[in-house]
């Protein structure tokens, strides 16, 4: 297997950013030719405005941060006092499922868990959805939580809260099943498919030197 740029290892066993369940949402063949391939691109206004806002908001977290605190002793602490911690740009990472990332927020309420992702508009794509569930796969299996978890994407501009659902068995059916299809791809034993949706290709980074573009 070549190296491919954003694997990494955790205690043997390899992992890929959960950032990627996003992008298989939108093409699985643009993550094929982005991630395994390692073809570049100029990066587009979207991508570094986005990269501009997400710094933004960290700094601006981090000057009204009062203190800092572990995450098995808030969600102890917020059960035995009912105080809520909130944590942004939060690490997380899952040996179990190969997969790691950085969870924009998270919210720990003596009641329940959010985990929130920040992003541009307000629509629920099933790639969004995907991404803040596979968060959310390894926020639980990190920390196992005692009580009820919630998936949230929230517009990063506003703070509108724009889909919400309550992570169960079925969440973890769907995104377990892209997880096991990217770690397919990385080891070269699944042909990529490519979206039939021509307004993503219209709009795609990689249209200029995909293979498989329909305009």
């Amino acid at each position: 297997m070549n190296k491919i740029e954003g694997l990494r290892y955790i205690d043997g066993v390899l992992a890929f950013p959960i950032s990627w369940l996003h992008k298989k949402g939108f093409c699985e063949y643009q993550l094929y030719l982005e991630k395994i391939k390692g073809i570049r691109v100029e990066a587009t206004h979207e991508m570094l405005l986005g990269k501009l806002i997400h710094e933004e908001k960290e700094k601006a977290f981090l000057e009204e941060a009062k203190i800092e605190i572990d995450v098995a002793s808030a969600l102890k602490l917020s059960i035995e006092t009912g105080v809520s911690f909130i944590a942004r740009e939060f690490k997380t990472e899952s040996k179990r499922y190969g997969i790691y990332g950085e969870i924009d927020e998270v919210q720990i309420h003596p009641d329940k868990v959010l985990i929130i992702d920040d992003k541009p508009g307000e629509k629920a794509y099933s790639g969004l959805k995907k991404q803040v569930r596979a968060y959310a796969v390894s926020f639980l299996d990190q920390y196992k939580p005692e009580r009820d978890v919630f998936c949230v994407l929230r517009n990063r501009d506003n703070g509108f809260v724009f889909w919400e659902e309550k992570f169960d068995e079925s969440c973890l059916r769907d995104v377990l099943k892209d997880i096991i299809e990217i770690h397919e791809l990385i080891r070269d034993v699944r042909i990529p498919e490519a979206t039939i949706n021509m307004k993503k290709c219209a709009k795609c980074a990689f249209r200029e030197v995909c293979d498989k573009r329909l305009v």
